[in-house]
């Protein structure tokens, strides 16, 4: 036996390396967080963008950087539109909690969907919104699939104490679950006039401009054969019925989805009040133009930040 082996020292590297295990998990599985939030891939550029460490993707896309061989992979690299792109396989699903996930090779159009609430986010972070003492949080991902939640609980109970002749509040009781939500905050002197300015509405009470909910549809041509009508019903019982939101955007990028859209009452005021309307373009997130609107979504009309 080596009379320099020390058992302490041993025991000290032993812990060393266990905490650089947990330290390398722990990022590895805020990687996959954020791969899940962005239905399963992102762009590499994004990803990286986002916070993720360079040497944590590497490891995750690496099929041969682990050393437990029973491990299986949990995200893959690959090319998409001549973009490297980074997606999840099912075992990086599962790692996120979501074990009824598979894996799902992305597309040009996927992408661009997936990445669209983060790119009307930071549209949004261009507006000078704080000149009218107003604040607009973007989220989604998990925070979306939360709402649904509530969306459902919120038509279980309705379903208790009124009729459902059309079905509609019935078919929420399985939730709905938008693209992003928005989240307003209103304060100031003037805070009540520039509500009403915006939404066409006096708030009720001042929950109203403590915290505004506003949903975010996304259509693009990935959806284009989708049937529409019965979803566009369900937003009319979840803003309506149930009272789950201020209103819905339907953000889109084609001219043929935007028709579509307007045929069953979307940008209507009559038909579907809180149902609006929004070009891709006017926001960031590109497309055709689709058209004159009925009504503008009130950010587009504040001007850009100065410097």
């Amino acid at each position: 036996m080596p009379e320099d082996l020390d058992l302490d020292a041993l025991v000290e590297r032993a812990r060393l390396d266990a905490a650089t295990r947990r330290s390398d998990e722990a990022a590895a599985a805020a990687v996959l967080r954020l791969l899940a939030e962005a239905d399963g891939a992102m762009p590499l550029d994004a990803l990286l963008r986002a916070g993720a460490r360079r040497e944590v993707v590497a490891a995750l896309v690496d099929p041969d950087a682990s050393t437990d061989k029973r491990r299986k992979q949990r995200a893959r690299l690959g090319i998409v539109g001549d973009v490297p792109t980074v997606w999840l396989t099912a075992t990086g699903w599962q790692a996120t909690g979501r074990s009824s996930g598979r894996e799902v090779v992305p597309t040009a159009d996927t992408i661009t969907h997936a990445m669209a609430p983060a790119r009307l986010a930071a549209w949004l972070a261009t507006r000078n919104l704080a000149a009218y003492g107003v604040s607009v949080r973007a989220t989604w991902g998990p925070s979306c699939r939360r709402w649904s939640e509530e969306v459902s609980a919120r038509a279980w109970a309705r379903l208790r104490t009124a009729a459902d002749g059309s079905g509609t509040v019935g078919a929420l009781t399985g939730g709905l679950i938008p693209d992003a939500l928005l989240v307003e905050g209103w304060s100031g002197p003037q805070a009540a006039a520039f509500y009403q300015q915006a939404w066409g509405v006096a708030p009720e009470s001042q929950d109203d401009l403590t915290e505004v909910v506003v949903a975010v549809e996304v259509e693009d041509s990935r959806k284009a054969a989708d049937p529409l009508r019965s979803k566009v019903d369900r937003w009319d019982a979840a803003l309506g019925d149930l009272a789950a939101a201020r209103a819905v955007l339907w953000v889109v990028r084609t001219r043929e989805v935007a028709d579509r859209l307007r045929g069953l009452g979307v940008d209507d005021p009559q038909r579907r009040p809180w149902q609006v309307l929004v070009p891709g373009p006017a926001v960031g997130l590109g497309g055709e133009d689709i058209g004159p609107v009925q009504r503008t979504w009130w950010p587009q009309l504040v001007p850009a930040q100065q410097g």
